[in-house]
């Protein structure tokens, strides 16, 4: 099944998913000018994803516009010139897309600030060939537990108890 078709089938569940104040979104399909190819392909399917208490969140396209134009301007050192933030995981791993290829990258956000004050280039792993094979497979799909314990696992087995976005894809058959 083609991304598009898993997030149709996922968005009229949304409203399922909100527990503990903190509502999970979903953002409608953009046409985003000025983003990479590959980034926009994906943003054509969604625009923006966050889930319980932000532990994975897709940038929407204004903020990843944003990213590009402060990577632009290239006032710090940049150990991953190449690559574009678009997104989170956990609460210190960040997603980005490589500006030529599209492959998607995740990095240690504070390694990344070290890098910077150091002026050192900074390893990644890359997980995906372009974003929306990244989506399909990891957000949407079968490598969801794998993209958590890449950055840790969960906090505490109640934590993974109450991972809704974990429990509605599987429930669906993504994962």
């Amino acid at each position: 099944m083609e991304l598009a078709a898993k997030v149709a089938l996922v968005r009229p569940r949304m409203g399922e998913l909100v527990r503990y104040g903190w509502d999970y979104e979903l953002g409608e399909p953009a046409e985003p000018e000025g983003l990479p190819p590959a980034l926009a392909d994906l943003y054509r399917v969604f625009d923006g994803l966050s889930t319980r208490m932000g532990f994975i969140d897709v940038l929407p396209a204004e903020d990843v516009l944003a990213e590009l134009a402060k990577k632009r301007a290239g006032d710090l050192h940049d150990p991953l010139p190449n690559l574009l933030q678009f997104g989170t995981v956990g609460y210190g791993d960040a997603l980005c897309a490589d500006l030529e290829s599209g492959a998607v990258h995740l990095f240690n956000a504070d390694l990344y600030i070290d890098a910077v004050k150091l002026g050192e280039s900074l390893e990644t792993s890359r997980l995906a060939p372009d974003p929306v094979a990244f989506a399909d497979a990891f957000l949407f799909g079968p490598r969801y537990r794998e993209l958590i314990d890449l950055v840790g696992g969960y906090p505490t087995p109640e934590d993974e108890e109450e991972d809704e976005w974990r429990v509605l894809i599987e429930d669906l058959g993504f994962a």
